[in-house]
């Protein structure tokens, strides 16, 4: 259903939920790395954990948009929350009785990446139903302002958990635990029916080439994934490159480095508070363009000042622009496609953007070993090239697809009721 304020019941309870859960994993995804690094002393076996994480969202994620384009969306939510949450407590009840192992974890992680998979397609496909096409915007700034915030407020609440003899490790897992089932309780109080035309007999397999087909016919959608991608892969590298710089160039602690990721967020949260005051943004390509250019010119400027002053202000600057690009691309997608195959476009964004990940992770290692500090140039200027392709894009004419069903509340609603109108953090850009 669809109101015509953006701040309704059904709407925060999909932000809020979507904000306490991204919050439990942050806490858990710090909490992880400290118990690999400091129980066995290899930090090679994290990244080999958050591979597991995220092969179900690059791997099985279209499936994910096939099963939320066909299903409850809410029901999605709800049910993917609940399993993550036992999940979460699982790892926990290992962790209090000394049974926490990698091959346990590396399940976990897994099992967690996959409901993933199903969640994240579902959530932003929903959005359109539940606000107005003039509130897109402001919507995805709101979700993206919390996101930022995770990302900042997580890492000091993971820290602060494992320094407590009382809680430490096990007690942050049940703390994950408890905010995925706060999120599935967030997502029941979603006002939302799901409506279906008639029996479907198509198949996932059917409904997965019709989504695939959907995109590369209409080529502005097709071109605004593959570009998704490329901007991801080099983004990256400030992930990547940052604890190297802050370490050998810097001369810096690990407080430079937090304060670093902070500021990024800072810039993250400021943009999307922008965004949320500002009246009739409207998303188009070459304002995306603009914004990820000026990300790469970020990006391409903290070598050239080698100082702590320098590398807080552009990474805050970073954080400003490609926050807004990410928000304005959800937008943007939200409005140009067609709601019987938003979760399938969705599930192919996120799977074309984490995709790139692993070459990017091996590449940008390399050449933080061999050139470190142009490595953050050649990432600023790949970035800003980017940005030319979004000039470029253009509409093209395509084959009518069938009218999108419409959801709408049961009349007992005290919410009014729009008429039909003729669209789990690192999103595109996720390496930010």
């Amino acid at each position: 259903m669809t109101v015509n304020s953006l701040y309704h019941r059904s709407f925060i309870a999909l932000v809020s939920g979507g904000f306490v859960s991204a919050l439990g994993t942050v806490v858990f995804d710090l909490v992880l790395a400290w118990w690999v690094v400091s129980t066995t002393g290899s930090a090679v076996l994290t990244g080999y954990l958050l591979a597991a994480a995220l092969a179900p969202i690059a791997f099985i994620g279209p499936i994910g948009g096939v099963l939320s384009d066909r299903w409850n969306k809410k029901a999605i939510l709800i049910v993917t929350d609940v399993i993550s949450g036992a999940v979460a407590f699982g790892v926990a009840l290992m962790a209090y009785g000394n049974a926490l192992n990698v091959p346990l974890l590396a399940l976990s992680c897994f099992a967690l990446g996959t409901c993933t998979a199903l969640y994240r397609p579902a959530a932003r496909s929903i959005v359109p139903l539940l606000v107005r096409e003039r509130h897109l915007v402001k919507a995805n700034s709101v979700s993206t302002n919390l996101t930022e915030t995770t990302k900042a407020v997580g890492p000091l609440l993971g820290a602060a958990l494992i320094a407590m003899p009382v809680i430490g490790v096990g007690g942050a897992m049940v703390l994950n635990g408890v905010s995925f089932w706060l999120s599935a309780l967030a997502a029941a109080a979603i006002r939302y029916t799901h409506v279906t035309n008639g029996k479907d007999i198509s198949t996932v397999m059917t409904d997965l080439r019709a989504g695939f087909r959907y995109i590369n016919s209409r080529v502005l959608i097709r071109n605004m994934v593959i570009l998704c991608a490329a901007v991801n892969f080099f983004l990256i590298a400030f992930n990547i490159l940052l604890p190297l710089y802050v370490t050998e160039v810097l001369h810096g602690s690990s407080a430079i480095y937090g304060r670093a990721l902070t500021a990024e967020a800072v810039g993250g949260i400021a943009v999307t508070l922008l965004l949320l005051f500002l009246h009739d943004i409207v998303p188009t390509n070459r304002l995306l363009a603009a914004l990820i250019a000026a990300g790469g010119m970020a990006l391409t400027l903290i070598p050239v000042v080698p100082a702590v002053a320098g590398l807080l202000l552009f990474a805050a600057a970073q954080g400003f622009f490609v926050g807004g690009f990410n928000t304005l691309f959800f937008a943007y997608i939200q409005k140009e496609v067609s709601q019987q195959f938003l979760g399938r476009v969705f599930s192919v964004v996120y799977m074309a953007a984490i995709g790139v990940m692993p070459i990017a992770y091996i590449s940008w290692g390399y050449i933080g070993d061999y050139a470190l500090r142009w490595g953050f140039v050649y990432a600023g200027l790949g970035t800003v090239l980017c940005s030319v392709p979004f000039l470029l894009l253009r509409r093209h004419v395509t084959p009518p697809v069938a009218a999108p069903i419409r959801f709408t509340e049961p009349a007992q609603t005290t919410e009014p009721v729009r008429a039909a109108e003729p669209a789990r953090v690192a999103e595109p850009a996720l390496a930010t």
